[in-house]
């Protein structure tokens, strides 16, 4: 039986954009593959695949109906409402579906774009202008301060119950940070938060999606050290994802 959907993305390391995917997908008991032979900058620049998705970014998603799909916010929430955990994921009433979506939102425009230009000059995918990564650590810390005061009167963004996507959402964006960026100190600002990504992550259908994609292992380590603003000449990521 061929799988749900083939996803193409870097097998380089573990895009955090592809986490709520994947754990969407666990959740409903989905298989969603991945494709062994994709190659960021050359795969996603060929005729075939410019047909298939015009914008050439990824994470991309394929099913064998030939259904493509783009946006790894549109492709979470389609994967979420494919399977019996789509109530849980998407909300179960009006109300909980536009709570997911503005936490979802606030990951898309606040979060997940500071978090972009901060460690771009860090790992030599852009220049490094001072200005702008104080303005946008201003943005980061600012949204991570809004998380914080939600999470001290709740244990999951939307209900208390049981996590959704907007978790799932927030908490793949959170990964590269606090690996590579956010230290002890950094992450000592935020104690529900971290106590909530833990919780999320320790959870066995969440921890799979952060599997390696080339090792298939999942290895979380914290940031010991902040990196210079400026970056380092031995970690180098593809310009843009």
């Amino acid at each position: 039986m061929p799988p749900f959907a083939t996803l193409y993305t870097t097998t380089i390391f573990l895009h955090p954009r592809t986490v709520p995917i994947l754990a969407a997908a666990n959740l409903n008991s989905l298989e969603i593959a991945l494709s062994k032979d994709f190659e960021y900058g050359v795969t996603n620049k060929t005729p075939e695949y410019v047909s298939k998705f015009p914008m050439g970014k990824i994470p991309a998603l394929e099913t064998p109906s030939g259904f493509y799909l783009a946006e790894a916010t549109a492709i979470a929430k389609y994967v979420s409402d494919s399977g019996p955990a789509r109530e849980q994921l998407l909300g179960r009433t009006a109300e909980e579906k536009a709570l997911v979506h503005m936490w979802i939102s606030l990951n898309d425009t606040e979060i997940f774009p500071s978090i972009s230009a901060i460690l771009g000059p860090i790992f030599r995918g852009s220049k490094y202008i001072k200005e702008v990564v104080d303005e946008k650590e201003e943005m980061l810390v600012r949204a991570l301060k809004r998380v914080e005061l939600h999470l001290q009167s709740h244990k999951w963004l939307v209900r208390d119950d049981e996590f959704s996507l907007a978790d799932l959402s927030i908490a793949g964006t959170l990964y590269f940070p606090l690996t590579m960026l956010m230290d002890a100190e950094y992450r000592a600002e935020y104690p529900r938060v971290m106590e909530w990504w833990e919780r999320l992550v320790g959870l066995p259908e969440v921890r799979k999606a952060f599997a390696n994609p080339k090792t298939g292992e999942v290895s979380i380590e914290y940031c010991e050290k902040r990196p210079p603003p400026e970056g380092l000449e031995h970690l180098r990521l593809p310009k843009k994802l």
